[in-house]
């Protein structure tokens, strides 16, 4: 383990309280929603062997062991996974949840049917690494379906400037310079994504890859600034 990603830890775990309440207020209204986002790229199906990559307080790895999927959801934030653990009680679903690095996967070998995972990658020391231990742990034909955004490209494109973290609900007493000045030293502030990891995803063997962008907006001049994205991958 490293400084950074202790630190990057202790940042969640002090977002976990928080967060935990947005991803119960997802699961009240947004179901359907991200259900649909999913079946559009990968065929759910009961016994699906998945894997929720940070998986945060929960809502994916809920969202799925719903529709009778095998999932197991790691995260490296203590509190976000103590989120999670209550809010699948919450639900009456059973998920396995550990404590684990994603850039350093303790799985076997062609482990997982599904690998899912939403606003993670940004925040990695090491994405490439990340997308290798992804290819290892699935199995031949297996689905990759990354949801994140450019959250910290302003570092390299001033277009790409917010004021301050509007898109985040429930941020009282929350110290958002943290993870800012944290996000200052990760490589993918500084690349325009999702082209970046089509592109490194390729070079790693998946034999297809696409994307969708989900969110976008144009400045005065017309340029595309691409928000949120999905990548979907196939080993």
């Amino acid at each position: 383990m490293t400084t950074k990603l202790n630190k990057i830890a202790d940042y969640w775990n002090q977002r976990s309280s928080g967060y935990s309440l947005d991803n119960q207020e997802e699961l009240l209204n947004d179901q359907e929603k991200w259900l649909k986002l999913i079946h559009t790229y990968v065929p759910l199906k009961k016994e699906l062997k998945v894997l929720d990559l940070g998986c945060g307080p929960g809502f994916l790895s809920i969202l799925l062991s719903k529709q009778g999927c095998q999932v197991t959801g790691i995260d490296y934030s203590n509190q976000m996974l103590e989120e999670a653990k209550h809010n699948a009680k919450e639900n009456n679903v059973h998920t396995d949840f550990k404590k684990m690095d994603v850039q350093e996967l303790t799985f076997d070998d062609e482990s997982f049917d599904f690998v899912i995972t939403r606003n993670v990658t940004w925040n990695l020391e090491k994405p490439k690494q990340a997308y290798q231990e992804i290819y290892r742990v699935l199995k031949n034909k297996g689905h990759l379906l990354n949801i994140d955004g450019n959250h910290y490209y302003h570092y390299q494109d001033h277009d790409y400037q917010r004021n301050g973290h509007s898109d985040h609900q429930h941020m009282e007493g929350i110290d958002v310079s943290i993870i800012d000045t944290i996000a200052k030293d990760l490589m993918l502030s500084y690349v325009l994504r999702p082209q970046f990891d089509k592109d490194l995803l390729n070079e790693i063997g998946f034999v297809l890859v696409e994307s969708q962008i989900l969110k976008s907006e144009q400045t005065k001049k017309g340029k595309e600034l691409i928000r949120q994205f999905l990548i979907h991958a196939i080993k």
